[in-house]
């Protein structure tokens, strides 16, 4: 139900909170959350439920377009961005993976420029590279021609360049762990969250770079060698470390449903949910580009390289994401929920829950017959349907 106002983005609803159950009447008045309070339970199964709008930090690509791409278009950033609307996606970070050093430059200030002239759902940049490792187990689909040591100039540059915008950047720190260290304090203190990933960093070094300010794994489970030793590998290393989250991919193709329920055991609250998606996500099976990369999907949805046959990225779609973790956990949809909107808005510093002061940007959902997406708000102006 909402009722509307003069303002274009004044008005009140009253949904279901997507974590108790109960009643809320909202009012919402230039894009903020003005008053939440509870009502009445009466005719509350009526009412969609309303959850935060959903919040990723590893978007490569989608609908059909690979950010990736030196050729993107103004029209392919605004269709991916409205693609990822209709999945309940408000927030994302713009995935550049492992390319020339040189190269990053060009495509971050032409990406800075398609975000701003849209001013849709990207909020920024995450580089997922250079500073990889290139080890057979490691490197996934990234090249490992163009992996290299962390450098401070050239992330001021970059940092410069997208006009403060370059929000995370993966990056392995055993491959150079003193420059590592000082790359991570020097990205914490402009404001980056660094997460560690494509790596097979020992349990001391992730500690030493949690220390620095590191914030995040990426994608635990992926970029990791099949064969690994009994205790001393990197899944017992960032279970035990102190990293305050950990990324994983919800896709039921990227980690097995029995591994996937194991390490939400282990890891608790720090889980948070990525789609890691590429351009086939929300588009049919084929061929598609990864930058350079050339990838195959299949009619199930799975990702790989043509040349390796190594996985490279998803096809999962955020609204799905939540409801397959559920799946594959039998934990509920609302824990994942949070895993998947209000955690990784913490890592870059954000409050992105339903609060009083908050910016409003949520979604509108039913869960019967089948978990559907009714409506998507972003800074209270209605951008789905």
């Amino acid at each position: 139900m909402e009722k509307s106002k003069m303002h274009p983005r004044s008005f009140v609803l009253v949904a279901r909170d997507y974590r108790s159950g109960l009643p809320l009447e909202i009012s919402i008045e230039g894009g903020i959350y003005q008053r939440i309070e509870t009502k009445p339970r009466e005719n509350s199964k009526s009412l969609p439920w309303i959850a935060p709008g959903l919040f990723d930090l590893q978007i490569n690509g989608f609908g059909g377009v690979d950010l990736n791409g030196d050729d993107l278009t103004k029209g392919q950033f605004e269709l991916l961005c409205q693609k990822l609307f209709e999945n309940g996606c408000s927030h994302f970070l713009a995935t550049i993976i492992t390319r020339p050093l040189a190269s990053y430059l060009g495509i971050l200030k032409k990406l800075e420029t398609l975000r701003q002239e849209l001013s849709l759902n990207c909020i920024g940049f995450h580089l997922e590279g250079p500073f990889l490792s290139p080890s057979s187990g490691c490197r996934g689909v990234h090249r490992p021609e163009w992996m290299t040591k962390p450098d401070i100039s050239w992330l001021e540059e970059l940092f410069l360049a997208s006009q403060g915008n370059l929000k995370m950047i993966t990056l392995a720190p055993e491959i150079e762990v003193e420059t590592s260290l000082r790359f991570i304090k020097k990205a914490d203190s402009l404001g980056l969250a660094i997460a560690l990933g494509h790596s097979e960093a020992s349990w001391e070094v992730i500690q030493s770079c949690v220390i620095a300010g590191a914030k995040l794994w990426t994608h635990l489970g992926n970029a990791l060698s099949h064969t690994i030793p009994k205790f001393n590998n990197i899944l017992l290393n960032v279970i035990a470390s102190d990293l305050p989250y950990v990324s994983l991919i919800p896709d039921g193709k990227h980690i097995p449903a029995v591994a996937f329920r194991a390490l939400t055991s282990a890891l608790g609250p720090r889980v948070i949910l990525v789609s890691d998606a590429i351009a086939a996500a929300a588009a049919p099976a084929g061929n598609y580009f990864l930058g350079q990369i050339e990838l195959e999907v299949d009619n199930q949805g799975k990702a790989t390289e043509k040349s390796t046959g190594r996985l490279g990225g998803s096809t999962l779609k955020p609204f799905d994401g939540v409801f397959v973790a559920q799946q594959l956990t039998g934990v509920s949809w609302r824990w994942w929920w949070d895993a998947y909107s209000v955690r990784p808005a913490a890592v870059l510093g954000i409050d992105h829950g339903l609060k009083e002061g908050n910016e409003a940007s949520f979604c509108l959902l039913e869960l019967l017959p089948a978990p559907v997406l009714r409506a998507l708000y972003l800074k209270g102006r209605k951008v789905y349907p």
